[in-house]
């Protein structure tokens, strides 16, 4: 038996939570193009939950074409629905042209005290939003605060087609002295499910990166939000990675 009430989901709507796990058994290919899947009964019995909330789960997996239901027949998973898996998607997006948006530009400002930490910071930043597409696809959403002064001497153009993170390297007068970055899973809210085009609660990867100058001050904070169906990251190493860094690919607990 599922239980989909928990701490972690406590906020999202029962179907949504629902509808996460039957999308997940769809792309990890637990249930494959043309099987049938159990009866609403039978899923009503499996999460605990009503019949209309099996509904509305079901019916929001066919609106994003996973399944197709006919009636007499049953709930089945649409061939259509082959694509959808992370690996063919993120090989579509590899071979297609990428493009960032900028769609908000907000500032000067103190930087946000809960993205502040123990960092220490400067008086005054800017926040850029971008979107990271790739054609029409959106799969990143960018919050990325940096310095004033350093923000200022950036053209219009290169902040749309360079990284920030190069662009904070060549304008500031403080090199980067050290940077930091942890990858944490979380679900989308409305918000992010709007700009990610994805269903909410759908699971997201949530990217938080820090560049510091010499005396522990924040030149650049970005949090980034990566649609978990598109997300991949890979590491290589030189060498033997258990000597060099032997907790370096280890995940920790999260402590919030």
């Amino acid at each position: 038996m599922n239980k989909v009430d928990g701490p972690y989901t406590s906020r999202v709507s029962l179907y949504l939570k629902v509808a996460n796990i039957l999308r997940s058994r769809i792309i990890k290919g637990a249930w494959r193009t043309g099987d049938r899947l159990p009866s609403i009964s039978v899923l009503c019995q499996e999460f605990q939950v009503g019949r209309i909330t099996i509904r509305q789960a079901l019916h929001l997996l066919s609106d994003e074409g996973l399944i197709v239901s006919s009636r007499g027949r049953g709930t089945y998973v649409s061939a259509e629905s082959a694509p959808s898996s992370s690996s063919k998607l993120i090989s579509q997006l590899e071979q297609s042209c990428q493009t960032i948006r900028i769609l908000d530009i907000q500032g000067p400002a103190p930087l946000p005290r809960a993205l502040l930490g123990k960092d220490k910071a400067f008086a005054e930043y800017h926040c850029i939003r971008k979107l990271r597409c790739h054609n029409e696809t959106p799969y990143c959403l960018m919050d990325i605060y940096v310095q004033s002064p350093v923000f200022r001497a950036f053209a219009e153009e290169e902040i749309a087609g360079t990284p920030i993170a190069a662009l904070v390297s060549t304008y500031s007068d403080d090199p980067v002295a050290h940077a930091r970055q942890s990858l944490t899973v979380g679900s989308a809210d409305y918000e992010t499910s709007q700009h990610l085009d994805c269903s909410m609660a759908a699971p997201v990867a949530e990217v938080d990166r820090a560049f510091l100058n010499a005396d522990g001050y924040l030149l650049s904070r970005g949090h980034y939000l990566y649609r978990g169906d598109l997300f991949l990251l890979e590491t290589e190493h030189t060498g033997d990675p258990l000597e060099d860094m032997p907790s370096g690919w280890m995940a920790d607990v999260r402590g919030d």
